[in-house]
């Protein structure tokens, strides 16, 4: 047993687990916007405690009979040696944020604003709301679109927290600790009574003093400029600046400043340039105050340097206690500087009226290389995208999304080539596979580069059988069945290139259309063609030029009409039908050529002179008349000798 006389200062309470433990010694170190750790050297009558059980338990390091002290879970433990009666034994107290270390995600946050974020990923380990708290001064806005990727929680709490100049701390009690967030110094609690300095006199202070105190400046930035763009206001300077008094000016300048307004790039400028200068005026000292935790107010008082006796803000604090009274046999012996036993503690603090923000932990991981994603959208939906052309994704690790029109932010689509309303656009259509790249490698930008095939959605072609091939064929939507297609044939002695509409092709020529080909040329129109000329029409055949019509050939002038061979004219026009000769009745037409029509002919029996005249008249006729072959038809309807000058 221990005896009465070896009443021991510094305790530690495990939770649901009797005191059998005893504080030989301890070393913490704690600081702002950092988790803290405290390893303890333990003793124990029991050389066989169940190490297993003191692992994850609530316990608190009390460092006097006030209650002050830390409380934190058993992050670590281990035995080690065992004397005649007594078996050491080591722990590490940290908060529960710590284990936070540990867990790492890929996930998006979507229409959140940083608080909300943070909560969510407290929440998500375990870290209710009760157990934290944000006294924040400002408002923040909601992000449009948030990623952690390769980074711990811990890691992306911190980042994100840093960013925007926000700070956490801890508020412990035995029964437990409180993680707050705050971004002004109104967060920051005072403590009860001054300190005073009293430097190493040789004489044992009757209260907790401030042995040692130090104060340095150090050159920092004096100015920061922040850039940025959107392609929304692609022709605005977003640009903000913050600049102090102090000289030599030395600007920070930064691209991208991760802003989209100039107010909000004003407030992050601000926040940087104080994040730049938070330690520019910095104290160092050591004491036994116990009542000193990082995130706290200390009064100082009694110093000879009279500015100096004011509050400053403790940052960070490294806490040392020693108590060999614990021991009742001698295992091992340590000592350091003659500290052999009490408490003890160095620390670091700022002018209570320098605003703290904590340096950033570490720059965004950056995205590098490229990432596969599926295009989504919503139920049903075939192609979804906005006004930008801009569409949805769900990125190959997205544990978390639906594949539909929440899975991702909006994504720009690479073009080869895009302006002011012209350009070229294909937006990829849901289901698609496409790869995303990201603009200055930051998560938060990603970007559409390209679509690539995959076994579920090949390429339009047969390879490599068609590997001669280029193509470029879409689908009709909704509901697919159909498809417009542009493809070029490269094998040898098969060149060519294909074309096909689905339903209608429109083609717009402002100007000039010269069309030349070399060899044969084939038109086949499956109803009816229509052909509208406003100026003249010239049509010219080496030849022949030859028509065919399964019924009728109307040839109709607003004004005359001329037939032209062999050095004679036939004329019709609205004073009579004239010809350079009289006509003679009889002959025998011309045979057609029918080489250069295409799909199967049918030798049509050619009309008379009097049976075209008839049809364009609308006036009655045999169309099987002998005699008007022969030319003696006695019937006037039908038709006589045209003579030269236009009489009958």
């Amino acid at each position: 047993m221990f005896a009465p006389a070896n009443q021991s200062a510094f305790t530690l309470s495990l939770e649901g687990v009797p005191s059998e433990l005893k504080v030989l010694e301890f070393c913490g170190n704690e600081a702002i916007s950092q988790p803290y750790r405290f390893d303890l050297e333990l003793v124990s009558e029991q050389p066989d405690l169940d190490l297993e059980s003191l692992l994850h338990r609530q316990a608190f390091l009390g460092f006097d009979a006030r209650g002050r002290g830390i409380h934190g879970q058993v992050y670590r433990v281990a035995q080690g040696d065992s004397g005649g009666r007594l078996t050491r034994y080591q722990i590490s107290l940290v908060p529960q944020l710590a284990y936070l270390q540990h867990s790492s995600h890929q996930r998006i946050f979507q229409h959140k604003s940083v608080p909300q974020i943070i909560a969510q990923v407290l929440e998500a380990q375990g870290i209710q709301g009760d157990a934290f708290e944000f006294r924040l001064g400002s408002e923040y806005p909601k992000r449009e679109y948030c990623v952690q990727f390769d980074e711990t929680d811990l890691a992306f709490i911190q980042r994100l927290s840093a960013e925007l100049g926000i700070h956490y701390h801890f508020q412990h009690s035995a029964d437990g600790h409180r993680l707050v967030f705050g971004d002004d110094q109104t967060g920051f609690v005072r403590v009860d009574q001054p300190t005073d300095y009293a430097p190493g006199s040789g004489m044992v202070p009757e209260t907790p003093v401030i042995k040692r105190f130090t104060v340095r400046l150090e050159t920092r930035t004096t100015g920061v400029n922040l850039r940025d763009y959107d392609f929304r206001k692609p022709g605005l300077q977003l640009e903000s600046a913050v600049h102090g008094e102090q000289l030599p000016s030395l600007e920070g300048h930064d691209y991208p400043g991760h802003f989209t307004d100039r107010p909000h790039g004003k407030h992050l400028a601000q926040r940087a340039l104080e994040r730049h200068r938070s330690d520019y005026r910095q104290a160092h000292g050591s004491s036994d105050q116990p009542a000193l935790v990082s995130g706290q107010f200390l009064t100082l008082a009694g110093h000879p340097r009279e500015e100096w006796n004011d509050l400053w803000l403790v940052t960070q604090v490294i806490h040392e206690g020693k108590q060999p009274q614990v021991l009742e046999e001698a295992v091992t012996e340590a000592s350091d500087e003659g500290f052999r036993q009490g408490y003890r503690n160095h620390f670091v603090a700022t002018p209570w009226d320098v605003v703290f923000r904590a340096p950033l932990p570490a720059p965004r991981p950056l995205m590098g290389g490229y990432q596969n994603a599926v295009v989504t959208g919503p139920v049903d939906s075939e192609i979804h995208c906005d006004e930008f052309g801009r569409v949805k994704v769900q990125l190959a690790w997205d544990r978390l999304g639906e594949y539909n029109d929440h899975s991702s932010c909006w994504l720009r689509v690479t073009s080869g080539w895009a302006h002011e309303h012209y350009g070229a656009a294909m937006i990829p259509r849901v289901g698609m596979e496409v790869l995303v790249g990201f603009v200055n490698g930051d998560a938060d930008l990603p970007v559409v580069v390209g679509c690539l095939a995959n076994a579920a959605t090949p390429l339009p072609l047969d390879l490599p059988a068609d590997k001669t091939r280029s193509i470029l064929r879409s689908q009709s939507s909704p509901g697919g069945g159909g498809y417009n297609e542009l493809r070029i044939e490269d094998r040898k002695d098969a060149e060519e290139i294909y074309l096909r509409a689905q339903r209608d092709w429109t083609q717009h020529v402002l100007h000039d259309q010269r069309l030349q080909v070399g060899n044969l040329r084939r038109v086949e129109v499956g109803g009816e063609e229509q052909h509208i000329i406003h100026g003249n029409h010239s049509l010219q055949a080496g030849q022949q030029v030859s028509f065919s019509a399964g019924q009728q050939v109307v040839v109709e002038a607003g004004a005359s009409v001329t037939l032209q061979a062999g050095g004679q004219w036939i004329n019709i026009s609205g004073a009579g039908i004239f010809c350079s000769t009289p006509i003679q009745i009889g002959g025998a037409p011309k045979t057609v050529s029918t080489s250069s029509l295409a799909g199967p002919q049918t030798r049509l029996v050619p009309l008379s002179v009097a049976q075209i005249f008839s049809l364009k008249r609308s006036a009655p006729f045999c169309e099987e008349c002998e005699r008007c072959k022969e030319g003696v038809c006695n019937n006037l309807q039908h038709s006589g000798p045209l003579l030269a000058g236009g009489s009958r």
